[in-house]
């Protein structure tokens, strides 16, 4: 078999009005989210940039490798899943561009130099996703392949991602490659003052105590809270993206949290956000991550991609061609001013974000929590992660 490898960002969706693509990724979100926190260490992803490279994978299989694919991704039969997406990136675009603020995307397709692909199949990624072949040459030099696609990751997340493909990823046997990569920088609604900034306890998992800085105002913000969670929105300005905290009331609380998560649970705690009069304490941060995906996205049901009988005959019906690695990084830096956050995914292929006065809201965020960056128009979630210690 040869290898097709493709490269992905990450990204969720919350439920909304007028995209029927939006609740699939959330739920794929919430299941990458469960698979991929592993232990306690801090994380962040865009399940939203992974299911946009599946996407891209899914417009070039068959078979039962199609069906697994199209379940993982919670997407139903007869919906016109690329012409979404397409819809969804654009919208997106046009929601994080504003007022000094960025959301960009990208998606490439590298093709090994000779290589026959269906012409729907190109198509359909050029015109869908922005991703007209670019002809790389993995037989005779992947490492020269592997150099450019890496660099090209790093341009389009501003210098974020480094390193996509590790080297040996990509080989002789290497014939296509699909890249995601999402880059938001968000300036608060309402920044924080630097001046109010100062070091504080923050009770790490195994019971010790930090000291990191605290990033501290009160301000109207969305606000709901359940018997174990405090729920936190704070917007970026002028766009309709949000930051989104979920904090449990106890120290120990995240696992919980982390094991329960839904897409339902979501979209019922963030429609109950109301404004309210809120005493914020955040720590400033900043957490990378870097996954192989290969075995989370077999368990969460599409093993057949990864398998010789793998089923990609729409993109090329003569040649085999299965997943031999799916990757993906992202980073997010938080701060008094705003927030910046990058991912991309890999995969490849082998040839087989007026009130009247009140008492504040207290919220300090001075243990593990859980948060997310999602665009509140589309109600997509673009990047979700957890802080279990502000380095």
């Amino acid at each position: 078999m040869k290898r097709l490898i493709l490269p992905a960002v990450l990204a969720a969706a919350l439920p909304a009005a007028d995209s029927q693509i939006a609740p699939a990724l959330n739920s794929f979100t919430a299941g990458c989210y469960r698979q991929i926190a592993r232990g306690d260490a801090n994380l962040v992803a865009s399940p939203f940039n992974i299911a946009t490279a599946l996407s891209m994978a899914l417009a070039g299989a068959g078979g039962r490798t199609a069906q697994e694919i199209q379940s993982v991704l919670h997407f139903q039969r007869g919906w016109a899943n690329d012409a979404a997406f397409a819809a969804l990136l654009a919208d997106l675009d046009k929601a994080g561009n504003t007022a000094g603020n960025e959301l960009h995307m990208a998606n490439a397709l590298w093709l090994q130099q000779g290589f026959a692909i269906e012409p729907a199949f190109q198509t359909t990624l050029a015109k869908d996703y922005g991703a007209p072949p670019t002809l790389v040459n993995f037989m005779a030099n992947p490492e020269a392949a592997r150099l450019e696609i890496n660099r090209w990751t790093e341009q389009r997340t501003k210098e974020r991602i480094k390193d996509l493909f590790a080297p040996g990823v990509l080989d002789v046997r290497t014939r296509l490659v699909l890249t995601s990569a999402i880059y938001f920088y968000g300036k608060w609604q309402t920044p924080f003052a630097t001046a109010r900034t100062q070091p504080a306890p923050f009770t790490l998992p195994d019971g010790a105590v930090a000291r990191p800085k605290f990033m501290n105002q009160t301000e109207h913000f969305g606000y709901t809270e359940t018997p174990s969670l405090q729920v936190l929105e704070m917007r970026y300005g002028g766009t309709g993206i949000a930051f989104d905290v979920l904090l449990p009331r106890t120290a120990g609380g995240l696992p919980e949290l982390e094991r329960s998560l839904t897409a339902e649970k979501l979209g019922g705690w963030l429609g109950s956000l109301a404004p309210r009069n809120v005493e914020v304490s955040l720590p400033k941060f900043r957490a990378e991550s870097a996954f192989s995906l290969c075995d989370a996205l077999s368990a969460m049901g599409m093993p057949a991609a990864f398998s010789d009988g793998a089923d990609f005959s729409r993109i090329n019906p003569i040649v085999g061609l299965k997943i031999s690695e799916v990757v993906h990084k992202a980073f997010v830096d938080v701060a008094e001013e705003g927030t910046e956050a990058a991912g991309a995914t890999g995969i490849a292929m082998r040839a087989v974000a007026m009130v009247r006065p009140e008492q504040p809201v207290i919220f300090r965020a001075d243990h593990p929590f859980l948060f997310l960056i999602r665009d509140t128009h589309s109600g997509t979630i673009l990047f979700i992660g957890r802080l279990t210690n502000p380095k």
